[in-house]
């Protein structure tokens, strides 16, 4: 009779390749078919933790790979000597858990004679079927929050996925995945890994990082969670780390694959940071007059002086990347000590934003978001690309609005706001029709600023026509575009 040993029922996954494909292969508003809604359910607890489910390695898993057959809850394993070696190679390797590493060597040897000497090559193949395998659990993740946006409100898909995504949130998605990602930026070499894989360890684990802050990015902009004060410390925190090197993140940098997965990670925090200060809704409270203790600010007065002590403490001519956050937060300050009925105490007036602002710009900062939106970052996206651009144009608008940017500006940093501005809204059809919306609060600051270009004709000219150029995405944005200038011609006339 053969011997039978139990493990944990957590340790067995179904291939998340397989559930990945059936998710990009639902229609975007189409009803969730019922099997697929079970399969979501019965991998909740995967989706939600995540990577962390798989586990390290452990005696009780070793040992029970010494029987003949081991029973992971409903699951049975008949351990076959050759796969078994294998699997403890591969778990010494990976620092895996060894029943774990048993079922990626059967899954990748399926069908093939159980022969070492024929397995020993497929080493390097079960290691980036489980790379694979980590980063298809967080794309199913990113791709359900993606689902979520694209169907009806009213529709049955809306109802059944939103609620899965809600039923993430709620229990704990976002505090998990920051915990991952601190994992991640800590990680380092397996000793026991041959140096050979390292550059395919350190890219993989760099595709995570981009991954889960893909899925941050859009749970903090779709309003799937709220970020507050001390979680905005937090991710600030993470972002110095990033940037300063303190961490084993930036020494990952060792090919060209690596030195963008890097880049990326860093652009996509910093718009996480920028879109969690929640400038839109502050502008609203400009806008309305709303007095601070009355608005909906995330932040404490507390939590704005100890993020405060952070950003005065990073050097945008020693670290590029720090002069984009130092340059937000000096408008989220501005913002805030322009709404009535400001606290008692001097917290906001005494943190320096004109400062901060002077530093940021001289350093220039503003190139940074430049580069950004003329890289191939956003072409490469398989997120929402719109959302990025948006983020960014609301902060412009909210710079301008702050500094009150005009064509007195210094000529260099006026060209590059253009430049920004004609980057962000082209080819965006739903933000040239916001710009065109005059009820749109957030774009207003930005029409003055087209406004004034107007008013500097012919000197101009040029400058006019390429940001009207690309503000007239779509058929009324043209319309839109065509009258304005029309009405322009006939002005001067």
């Amino acid at each position: 009779m053969a011997t039978t040993k139990s493990v944990e029922a957590s340790l067995w996954w179904d291939p998340f390749t397989d559930l990945l494909t059936d998710l990009e292969n639902l229609p975007p508003s189409s009803e969730l078919p019922i099997s697929l809604a079970n399969k979501l359910k019965e991998n909740h607890l995967w989706l939600l933790n995540s990577v962390s489910m798989f586990k390290l390695p452990n005696q009780k898993s070793k040992e029970a790979l010494d029987s003949q057959q081991v029973q992971i809850g409903q699951h049975r394993l008949t351990v076959q000597p050759e796969f078994k070696e294998l699997a403890l190679k591969i778990s010494s390797s990976l620092g895996l858990d060894e029943v774990q590493s048993y079922i990626l060597v059967e899954r990748s040897c399926e069908g093939d004679t159980p022969d070492i000497a024929a397995l020993e090559p497929l080493h390097l193949n079960v290691m980036i079927q489980y790379y694979i395998e980590r980063q298809c659990v967080l794309k199913c993740i990113r791709h359900l929050l993606m689902l979520s946006l694209y169907v009806e409100d009213s529709s049955k898909a809306d109802s059944s996925v939103r609620e899965m995504v809600l039923k993430l949130i709620s229990d704990g998605l976002e505090t998990k995945l920051l915990s991952v990602i601190e994992s991640l930026l800590s990680a380092t070499y397996p000793e026991s890994m041959e140096v050979d894989v390292f550059t395919l360890w350190a890219e993989e684990m760099l595709i995570e990082d981009n991954l889960i802050l893909d899925i941050l990015f859009l749970a903090y902009y779709e309003s799937f969670c709220t970020c507050d004060g001390k979680q905005w410390k937090n991710l600030c925190l993470i972002y110095e780390r990033m940037i300063s090197g303190s961490c084993n993140f930036g020494k990952l940098a060792i090919s060209t694959e690596s030195v963008k997965f890097i880049y990326h990670a860093r652009v996509q925090l910093l718009l996480i940071l920028i879109e969690t200060l929640y400038l839109e809704n502050i502008l609203q409270m400009v806008h309305d007059e709303t007095p601070f203790s009355q608005g909906s600010i995330s932040f404490a007065l507390s939590d704005i002086q100890e993020v405060d002590a952070i950003i005065s403490s990073l050097d945008p001519f020693e670290t590029k990347e720090a002069g984009p956050l130092i340059l937000a937060w000096a408008v989220f300050l501005c913002l805030i000590s322009s709404l009535p009925e400001k606290p008692e105490n001097n917290i906001i007036m005494e943190a320096d934003h004109v400062g901060y602002v002077r530093q940021a710009i001289n350093a220039a900062s503003l190139n940074y978001f430049d580069e950004f939106l003329h890289s191939d970052l956003l072409k490469d996206s398989e997120g929402p690309i719109a959302s990025s651009r948006s983020v960014l144009r609301t902060f412009i608008s909210a710079f301008i609005a702050s500094y009150e940017i005009s064509l007195q500006l210094e000529d260099n940093n006026l060209k590059l706001i253009l430049n920004i501005l004609e980057e962000i809204y082209r080819g965006e059809e739903s933000l040239c029709v916001q710009f065109w919306d005059r009820d749109s609060f957030i774009d207003s600051p930005i029409r003055c600023l087209l406004y004034n270009l107007e008013g500097e004709f012919p000197f101009r000219t040029g400058e006019l026509v390429s940001l009207l150029s690309a503000l007239s995405e779509g058929a009324w944005p043209a319309e839109c575009v065509s009258t304005q200038m029309a009405l322009f011609s006939l002005f001067r006339i």
